[in-house]
């Protein structure tokens, strides 16, 4: 009679939250493939795999890409079950040589280089910040040690800001706005992760500053949910998260045939740069085009003047008309009166609000001086256009 096929029963605890889960898993059911009698048993959480060995007993092996909390450690170790941890060893807590732990683990400071050495390639920066939003890992400080080191003979000035946990939403979003309101602009800004990069997007939005014109944005992982549905579509580092996937699971294996404890950095960890809108180079006059246009956008309600415009840019009357002409092609009293139009229009179509109180709001001397300025610029009344689209014409 055939002897039965005996499977190992592995404990896979790695969350699928992100992309760089999902290569994890990924790179661990590719080195399964290869031939391994292997029974995998999925966890997303540290309770899950707490509660499975309290319950089962000890599986054959494990390897975990969660967050290394103390509770778990404390679960860890009563168990003998060769583990391998995708993270960084925690500086405090005690490692025993002997019992069969193993670290394996991107080089976070070469991410950190790499995002340096991108961002330098990308122009002449003013000053360069670092975002952390997860405070409670090691990763983060890795990376920006890396990016600070690489940045260090530049002579410009590198700001981190570290956003506690408990100021998720708004409150983050205001930190960075003020300061990249702090920093001489353009700004190249790095954030250790995509998610931190969100946070530098909603705050250029708050605080009017555009990108990449006057705020450069870097993230890593590469998450495509993040990066192409951004206005500006986000540059991201794709580190070699499914190789790290291979490796743990490789790992593991050799564990099990009684091996000893190790740390293994993967020295190629950056797959590569994917540059996109965020990053890309923008020469000094359209730097200062972008950032008229973006003005004028804004504050496309009021009546601005062209001295406003130049004065918000930081550059003579002249020299703004300049490049104006020389980029868009159109003169900033053009623009002013292109986007005031394009204002006037959505009002229209969302409202039925009067000319009078439109002209009110948007600073016209009465509602004929809006009449004349629209029709100039359409060639129809404001209530003619109203009409026209209401119906769908």
């Amino acid at each position: 009679m055939r002897e039965k096929e005996t499977f190992q029963r592995i404990a896979v605890a790695v969350g699928i939250t992100g992309t760089a889960e999902r290569d994890y898993l990924s790179g661990v059911f590719r080195y399964v493939n290869t031939g391994r009698r292997w029974s995998l048993e999925l966890l997303k959480t540290q309770e899950e795999l707490a509660h499975r060995i309290r319950e089962s007993g000890n599986p054959d092996g494990i390897v975990l890409a969660l967050p290394n909390e103390r509770h778990v450690w404390e679960t860890l170790r009563k168990t003998t079950a060769p583990t391998v941890f995708i993270d960084i060893p925690p500086p405090d807590v005690p490692l025993d040589a002997n019992r069969p732990f193993s670290f394996v683990r991107l080089d976070d400071e070469a991410i950190g280089r790499a995002a340096a050495e991108h961002l330098l390639s990308r122009g002449r920066f003013n000053s360069f910040l670092c975002v952390i939003d997860q405070p409670r890992f090691l990763y983060p400080s890795h990376r920006e040690r890396g990016f600070r080191a690489t940045l260090s003979k530049t002579g410009a000035p590198v700001v981190t800001l570290t956003i506690p946990e408990t100021e998720g939403g708004a409150a983050g979003v205001e930190a960075v706005g003020r300061r990249l309101a702090s920093l001489p602009r353009p700004v190249a800004a790095f954030a250790v992760r995509d998610q931190a990069a969100l946070k530098i997007y909603d705050a250029c939005r708050r605080f009017r500053f555009s990108i990449p014109g006057e705020v450069a944005v870097l993230g890593v992982d590469n998450d495509e949910l993040f990066c192409r549905t951004r206005a500006v579509q986000m540059s991201s580092i794709l580190p070699d998260h499914e190789r790290i996937g291979f490796l743990a699971a490789q790992e593991l294996a050799r564990l099990m045939r009684s091996g000893n404890g190790r740390e293994i950095v993967l020295a190629e960890s950056v797959r590569r740069v994917v540059m996109r809108d965020s990053t890309r180079i923008i020469p000094p006059a359209a730097r200062i085009v972008a950032s008229a246009m973006a003005f004028i956008e804004e504050n496309a309600v009021r009546p601005l003047k062209v001295e406003d415009v130049a004065r918000h840019v930081g550059v003579s009357r002249r020299l703004a008309e300049l490049r104006f002409r020389q980029v868009q092609g159109e003169t900033i009293r053009d623009a002013i009166a292109r986007f005031r139009v394009k204002a006037l229009k959505a009002r229209l179509t969302a409202s039925r609000e009067s000319a009078a109180h439109l002209a009110g709001e948007f600073g016209f001397s009465s509602p004929a001086a809006l009449v004349r300025f629209f029709k100039t610029a359409t060639g129809e009344t404001p209530g003619a256009w109203r009409r026209r689209n209401a119906h769908g014409g």
